[in-house]
């Protein structure tokens, strides 16, 4: 069982099934990771009109998005949250019902939006016509919405180009933040504009391709925040995803967000314990707290070799750590209460 599918039923049964009282071992101590304030951190990225949050399925990847639009929000931002996702779990974190295709406010200077690809294509085939109504002639009809789902690419970049056009053209909001999709397709739907340069030597799509590609790889308008967990192979695929964007991409690297770390400076406990006779409870949940304590260590340590392997300054990159939160995120409420968690540097088992 890894770091990452253990929850509260699952440390009651490591209580359970702990090694008895005299195995108890202190584990050995590990270099603390060094983060960088959060403060630095929301003053760097909110200075770029787009943010695209990306990581290994499963990562918190619409998490990260949330926590992110939140805080900037809370700072003045006009923030926009662009999902491709499926379910309305963004919409829930962050007090709305559902997502809609079109921006809602959920809070102030704060909305949401799911990007689906048929109104991209629409909205994006506006801007090119500069006309809505043969944008919707052309692109409404079912015939030709079914003809266009055979070009390969078009709905990739109809939505990159709807998430470029408000970001980066429009300005309607000061900071848009893509949830976009996992580490593997993400590669491809921000490859399609150069693909689209160099199998189309001009026209309108072409110069609508240049202008997005060169948006991308302008640091000060875009960047990328991927997302991680401390584990080897989520942490090597964010490091090939981070080197692909740079070297083939030329997009900037905002940040590495190292997620559901496990609580390291729990209270100390001693390595052994006696309740009442015969009872041996006390003494293997302390062991229980022994092995988090071990857990956590063990994920930091993985961090640091990952890191030591990057090279020095691991590329120069801001890092952030986000603590295991056993609680979960599902409402305002506790994304705040996360929020508050990070920006003050505690873990989740400080309360």
């Amino acid at each position: 069982m890894t770091s990452a599918n253990i929850g509260p039923r699952s440390i009651l049964a490591a209580a359970a099934l702990a090694s008895p009282p005299a195995l108890c071992q202190p584990p050995s101590s590990v270099p603390p990771l060094s983060s960088t304030p959060p403060e630095d951190l929301l003053e760097d990225l909110g200075a770029r009109r787009l943010l695209i949050v990306s990581g290994k399925g499963g990562v918190g990847r619409t998490t990260v998005a949330a926590l992110l639009g939140s805080a900037l929000a809370a700072r003045g931002k006009r923030v926009l949250i662009a999902t491709t996702g499926h379910d309305d779990r963004l919409a829930w974190m962050l007090g709305g019902e559902r997502l809609r295709d079109s921006p809602v406010e959920v809070s102030p200077n704060l909305e949401i939006q799911r990007l689906s690809p048929a109104t991209c294509v629409e909205e994006y085939g506006a801007l090119v016509t500069r006309s809505q109504r043969i944008s919707h002639a052309v692109f409404g009809n079912k015939v030709v919405r079914r003809l266009l789902r055979a070009i390969p690419g078009l709905d990739d970049f109809a939505i990159l180009g709807k998430v470029w056009h408000e970001a980066c053209r429009a300005r309607s909001v000061d900071t848009l933040i893509f949830d976009g999709p996992a580490s593997g397709h993400l590669r491809l739907v921000l490859g399609v504009p150069q693909a689209i340069v160099e199998a189309v030597s001009e026209g309108p799509l072409t110069r609508e391709a240049v202008a997005m590609r060169d948006a991308l790889r302008d640091p000060e308008q875009c960047a990328a925040v991927l997302v991680g967990l401390a584990e080897p192979w989520p942490l090597t695929e964010l490091g090939e995803l981070a080197l692909a964007l740079r070297r083939e991409l030329g997009i900037d690297l905002g940040a590495i967000v190292v997620n559901k770390l496990w609580p390291l400076e729990l209270a100390e406990t001693p390595t052994s314990a006696e309740g009442p006779e015969g009872d041996d409870t006390l003494a293997t949940m302390l062991c229980a707290l022994d092995e988090l304590r071990a857990r956590g260590r063990d994920q930091q340590q993985t961090v640091h070799e990952w890191l030591a392997e990057r090279g020095p300054g691991h590329d120069g990159s801001a890092m952030v750590t986000i603590p295991w939160w056993p609680w979960g995120v599902e409402s305002p409420e506790q994304l705040e209460r996360l929020l508050e968690r990070i920006e003050q540097g505690g873990d989740a088992a400080d309360g």
